[in-house]
């Protein structure tokens, strides 16, 4: 044997002797701590058995000195197991080959688990009975909570053959006793907090009573409801009454509220109105509904000491059937209409701010999961929209109206030289804007003063509104002028081409939008802002509704010049009597027309604009008549010049009679000296029309000396004396 194998011989010896002598201290130790366990675990077993199956008790806990033997099974199982830790740390690969020792320690850890059943149900009867002492000395949380902790326990233990029916009687027997203390403690409360519905003819009358006598009380039996979590399910029953008929009557009927104070308790009366015709307003619901709060949370929620408030209790068995009734017959009922001022709606967005704020305050809600939130935030905005859409809805319904259908007066007459947006012969006129313009009298469509003045309102209200709301609505009189240049024009198309009256309308129609929309001007009535972004905004619009309105007058004016040049141009060369019939009976269509056109005209369009109208027609007729003189140079009948003489002259006659007032022709007909002169031209001697070519400078400024040579020839013989006068014309 080499040395090695001796030394390692003699280390294992060693090993050996010291396990031998470790298990000679715990075995006995072991032996006896298993006896006792054992000993006391029959004991508390016939004693569970004799109590809860066949409930003759023979001895008592304290007969059989529980307390002390399994405090010391305890200290020394302890103990015992210490010093097995001690052996396994010290020698940590023998002490699994040592399998005597340890079975005998598996067997003892299994009947500590079965002793430690047997000592819950062997202690159940000193715990039922504490807490029957304990709920009799009004500790209601004590008590329900150590049997609803013994139950829990319970409820993890297996017996077997009598023990388990012993445990059953034994479970049996803590839950009855739990439905007693539960019970006991709901008649508790409802002598705490009744509530009471009192029918009459025309009225109902909704109490809360609390009771005041004991605040000692009160607050035990709350705290003692909310710890057992007992509190939501006795609220059960009121939060149905208080949602369905409380909260139901409050919203939708006026109410009285009074209190009573009758000895020992405090009623809080709610006498609601069936029989009132109006209903009360959202700032009305909301005041009585703090009220009720208030007094809810005053009475019970100050009695309530836990980790939650009476308050939040309550809330969490009604929040959403609250929140969803306040919404759809209080909130939505209460919404100003869409022809109410902005003003209104301001002033529900800060009553619905206000009891948002004492609900959270109250902690019935979280601030930030208050559906009340959206409401607030967006309501405003909602109801802007609402309102501006209802606007561009009742404009799309007033341009359905027929141009004609309703007509006002507007502007004035104004003798002082002014600019004005509807004189369109100032060329060189700037618009200020700063400076006012002048409206020229006119008339125009009643829908569209209607539609400027509730333009003008919605304007005046969105002030008193945060900017955004400013903005949008600027946005939505652009639509408002965009729709009338689409919509009127597509669905008046044939009167505007057909009916002079429509057609003057329109232009009216424009130009006094266009007029409105640059504003009295904005910065006089607007904030600076907003009457910049008015003027940015509507300047485009306002070009084109006057472009449109001068483009659709323009339009039948030409429709008009153009008969009248075709009428006069359709008589047939040369002159003859027949001729002179079809050119005669031209220009009577003309003349009448004007004189039409003046019975529909005059006091409809701006002075300015009739004059312009008609003077293009009479420039029209005069020129046709003009070219019609001039279109054919064979010799004329004297009798046929004179008549052509005649009838220019009445022709100037009845275009003066198409004035109230006189007019400068010669300033707005191009061709006015020239179209006098003619007559005279027809009448004078051939003598004469030589003079005044020499001496009449307007009639050398009129016509060319061709144009005199040319009348001289339709009209006199071919001789010496015509061919010497013609010589003279240079």
């Amino acid at each position: 044997m080499s040395l090695l194998s001796a030394v390692l011989l003699e280390a294992d010896k060693a090993t050996t002797k010291d396990i031998k002598k470790y298990l000679d201290e715990l075995g006995p130790k072991l032996k006896d701590l298993h006896e006792r366990v054992q000993m006391l675990s029959w004991s508390l077993q016939q004693n569970f058995i004799d109590t809860y199956f066949h409930f003759t008790p023979t001895k008592s806990l304290e007969q059989l000195n529980y307390k002390n033997r399994k405090a010391n099974i305890l200290s020394d199982h302890f103990k015992f197991n210490k010093e097995v830790a001690l052996f396994v740390e010290k020698f940590p690969n023998k002490y699994a080959i040592i399998e005597d020792f340890n079975n005998n320690c598996k067997k003892l850890e299994k009947s500590m688990k079965n002793f430690s059943d047997l000592c819950i149900v062997g202690e159940s009867k000193w715990i039922l009975d504490k807490a029957n002492h304990e709920f009799g000395r009004f500790n209601y949380i004590d008590a329900i909570q150590s049997i609803k902790e013994l139950q829990s326990k319970l409820y993890e233990i297996k017996f077997e053959g009598i023990g388990s029916k012993a445990l059953i009687n034994l479970t049996s027997h803590s839950e009855h006793q739990l439905a007693i203390y539960t019970a006991q403690l709901s008649i508790e409360w409802e002598d705490i907090f009744t509530w009471s519905e009192k029918r009459g003819v025309n009225n109902v009358i909704y109490s809360l009573s609390v009771l005041q006598c004991d605040p000692t009380l009160v607050q035990k039996i709350l705290k003692s409801l909310y710890v057992t979590e007992r509190l939501n399910a006795e609220l059960g029953l009121f939060s149905h009454f208080f949602v369905d008929k409380l909260l139901h009557n409050v919203i939708r009927n006026n109410c009285e509220i009074f209190t009573e104070d009758p000895i020992g308790a405090l009623v809080f009366n709610i006498k609601i109105d069936l029989n009132g015709q109006n209903k009360p307003n959202f700032q009305t619901i909301f005041n009585n509904l703090t009220a009720i709060f208030e007094f809810l949370q005053s009475t019970l929620g100050s009695q309530m000491e836990a980790d939650k408030t009476f308050i939040e209790v309550f809330a969490d068995c009604i929040q959403d059937k609250f929140f969803n009734k306040i919404i759809k017959d209080c909130i939505r009922m209460n919404l100003p209409s869409c022809d109410g001022s902005y003003q209104n709606y301001k002033n529900i967005v800060i009553e619905l701010d206000s009891f948002n704020k004492f609900l959270i305050e109250l902690k019935f809600v979280e601030a930030d999961k208050s559906p009340l939130n959206k409401y607030i935030n967006d309501t405003e905005s909602v109801l802007y929209n609402k309102k501006c859409n209802k606007l561009l809805s009742d404009v799309r319904s007033l341009l359905n109206h027929s141009l004609s259908y309703c007509t006002i007066s507007v502007g004035s007459t104004n003798d002082v030289v002014n600019d004005s947006i509807l004189d369109e012969s100032r060329k060189d006129s700037v618009y200020d804007l700063s400076n006012p313009l002048f409206l020229p009298k006119s008339v125009i469509s009643q829908n569209v003063k209607q539609i400027m003045t509730m333009v003008i309102e919605h304007l005046e209200e969105s002030v008193k509104l945060p900017e955004q709301y400013s903005t949008q609505l600027v946005m939505y009189i652009k639509d408002i002028a965009v729709m009338y240049q689409s919509i009127v024009p597509k669905k008046f198309k044939v009167n505007l081409e057909c009916c002079p009256l429509d057609t003057a309308l329109f232009f009216n129609n424009c130009f006094y939008l266009a007029h409105s929309l640059i504003g009295p001007p904005w910065k006089l009535t607007m904030p600076a802002e907003l009457a910049d972004l008015l003027n940015t905004t509507l300047l485009e619009c306002i070009q084109d509704l006057r472009v449109l309105g001068l483009e659709k007058m323009s339009l039948y004016l030409q429709c008009q010049k153009n008969l009248i040049t075709q009428k006069i141009e359709a008589n047939e060369l040369p002159w003859t009597y027949e001729s002179y019939e079809t050119f005669d009976c031209a220009v009577n269509y003309a003349v009448t027309l004007m004189q039409e056109l003046k019975n529909t005209w005059y006091n409809i369009l701006p002075t300015r604009m009739y004059e312009l109208s008609i003077c293009a027609l009479i420039l029209a007729l005069c020129q046709s008549m003009l070219d019609r003189i001039f279109a054919d140079t064979r010799a004329i009948c004297e009798d046929l010049v004179y008549m052509l003489a005649v009838r220019f002259e009445d022709a100037i006659s009845e275009f003066l009679s198409l004035f109230e007032e006189p007019i400068k022709f010669e300033n707005k007909i191009n061709v006015w000296n020239k179209f006098i002169k003619m007559p005279k031209l027809l009448k004078a001697q051939m003598l004469e029309i030589a003079d005044l070519w020499k001496k009449d400078k307007e009639l050398s400024q009129s016509y060319a000396c061709e144009d005199i040579r040319m009348i001289i020839k339709m009209r006199f013989p071919d001789d010496k004396y015509r061919l010497k006068i013609l010589k003279e014309i240079q």
